[in-house]
């Protein structure tokens, strides 16, 4: 079973272990699907992996590998413009450039 990083959790995979706090809180029960609230909740509490039973494929569910090039190009700029000063040779801002771009890509219609 694997363990998927937090950052990469689709809604609809299934949870195979317990998830705890450091309290031993029980934050999502195994067999759980999850939502996209939960995903949240689990960031709050800075879970930063667990384990679920169908990982699927991130890439797969990605919507940025199926999107249109001028689709992907306008999104690109949207993002871009968010930003002040904007430096692509520093690896810190575009790693975080990736992660806001691919969120905003797989964000649902209408929000």
């Amino acid at each position: 079973m694997p363990r998927i990083k937090t950052e990469s959790l689709q809604e609809g995979m299934v949870v195979s272990v317990d998830v705890k706090n450091i309290d031993n809180m029980l934050l999502i029960p195994s067999g759980c699907t999850l939502t996209v609230r939960q995903i949240g909740i689990l960031q709050a509490w800075g879970v930063e992996n667990i384990e679920v039973k169908s990982g699927g494929d991130a890439e797969a569910a990605d919507k940025m590998t199926t999107m249109p090039a001028d689709a992907l190009e306008k999104l690109t700029a949207e993002v871009r413009a968010t930003f002040w000063k904007a430096d692509d040779a520093d690896p810190v801002f575009a790693e975080l450039f990736k992660i806001i771009l691919r969120r905003r890509a797989n964000r649902p219609a209408g929000k």
